[in-house]
């Protein structure tokens, strides 16, 4: 216990926990779009579903109403309008965090 109490500056500036804005600033540029990117690919599967669906109605292969198919499609598309939209947001976003700290 004694040597973890040397190690800490003794007025208590300094927080065991990282500082997010440093630690925002030394990652990847990837890594801020990783939630845009998950709403983009579950939305092309859920439009993929939908689309399945309505192909194979005809063919008395499924159960499923035309409604369900529908709803997949016209979800699954919002949601990748929704990460598409997403994407300049946040690079907009990041390039004011990185001029405002820059200046």
């Amino acid at each position: 216990m004694e040597t973890i109490r040397e190690t800490l500056p003794p007025d208590g500036s300094e927080s065991l926990c990282p500082d997010p804005q440093s630690a925002a600033a030394m990652a990847p540029g990837w890594t801020y779009f990783h939630k845009p990117i998950t709403a983009i690919v579950m939305g092309a599967l859920m439009s993929a579903t939908g689309s399945l669906l309505f192909l194979i109605q005809p063919s008395g292969v499924t159960d499923a109403s035309r409604s369900v198919a529908s709803a997949c499609l016209s979800i699954g598309l919002m949601f990748v309008v929704v990460g598409l939209v997403w994407i300049p947001i946040l690079k907009e976003k990041h390039r004011r965090q990185r001029f405002s700290q820059g200046a």
